[in-house]
């Protein structure tokens, strides 16, 4: 997918930003007011990495509902995992969150490639194997510690983007996990703060434009 265009789209991310293992989006900092006109208090300002090929966003489920992933140890599991799948296939994150039983991420792959099937199956095959956590019985959709399928969607434009965007930073507010999108420590939202892209109090209210669209939970 050629680069969005938009004229809010202000200084591109490093380029190695997201391909440095140590690097994750849903560590979280301390974050410091910005001060910022009143009327731009709550807007984001959203900025794409200038990397060439498409731009997905996911939803990966966990086997039978099970809330097993929002916390500490399952949330370093993960990141190891996914540092170990960015130095075989390397990739972007624009985005990332971590709910009890699901997660959402949207990346931008490099040009001419779109196996992101690959990258999620190693991610998810290695964060089992290093789990201390029971495997789930039952019929394969059940088994496991995943659902054997996840929802991808390719974004197509400036708008898709800023909505499938604020739709995953929002949702542990979404599904009343916190009060404040600035309260959940497992999201790239922190990150997202850091670059100038949000606010610090961005989402006091759930984002319009997401509204009627189909986010595979």
């Amino acid at each position: 997918m050629p680069a969005l265009q938009d004229g809010r789209v202000g200084r591109a991310p490093p380029a190695n930003l997201g391909r440095n293992p140590r690097q994750h989006p849903w560590s979280r900092a301390d974050v410091a007011p910005t001060r910022r006109p009143v009327s731009l208090m709550y807007m984001p300002n959203y900025r794409r990495a200038r990397v060439n090929g498409a731009t997905w966003f996911f939803t990966v489920v966990t086997a039978q509902r099970r809330r097993f992933l929002a916390n500490e140890h399952s949330a370093s599991i993960l990141r190891q995992s996914v540092a170990a799948v960015l130095r075989r296939m390397p990739f972007h994150i624009d985005a990332w969150v971590i709910l009890p039983d699901h997660m959402h991420a949207i990346w931008t792959l490099p040009a001419g490639d779109q196996d992101f099937s690959t990258r999620w199956g190693l991610i998810k095959a290695s964060f089992s194997r290093h789990s201390d956590l029971p495997h789930a019985t039952g019929p394969r959709r059940d088994s496991g510690l995943w659902q054997p399928r996840f929802w991808e969607h390719r974004i197509r434009n400036i708008r898709d983007y800023h909505a499938h965007m604020d739709y995953t930073h929002y949702n542990p507010a979404k599904h009343g996990l916190v009060a404040q999108v600035k309260d959940w420590p497992y999201s790239s939202f922190h990150r997202a703060v850091r670059e100038g892209i949000y606010p610090p109090d961005w989402g006091c209210v759930e984002p319009r434009h997401s509204g009627g669209r189909n986010f595979g939970e």
